[in-house]
């Protein structure tokens, strides 16, 4: 399970409570409080992590730009990309991605043609 910090000292404290109260989506695991009044977010793995925070921005753009909700989707967006472990996935799966289709691309460039 994959636990994001929302820390309380942003500039706008984000609590469990805002989730209820701007009707906000909850990740996948949920969303926990510690006791000193952070927020966590829990998803199963970086991929859900980062297709929320996706979603999250996508709500961002149909928000009025005085809402007070704008400014806590933009932080929680922030706070899930700029997690290390979100980082690194994001950084490997795409070098994973580029190898592994430029290898594909690369065997069929060297795929020995059938003898006559």
């Amino acid at each position: 399970m994959l636990r994001i910090n929302i820390p309380a000292t942003g500039p706008t404290p984000i609590t469990s409570a805002d989730f209820e109260n701007y009707h906000l989506p909850v990740p996948s695991q949920g969303v926990a409080a510690k006791d000193n009044k952070d927020t966590i977010l829990l998803f199963d793995n970086e991929y859900e992590a980062v297709i929320y925070a996706d979603q999250l921005e996508e709500i961002v753009t149909t928000v009025s730009k005085s809402s007070p909700l704008k400014n806590i989707l933009r932080d929680l967006a922030t706070a899930i990309r700029n997690d290390d472990s979100i980082r690194n996935y994001l950084e490997y799966s795409t070098v994973y991605t580029w190898i592994k289709n430029g290898l594909r691309n690369f065997r069929s460039a060297i795929k020995p043609s059938p003898a006559s």
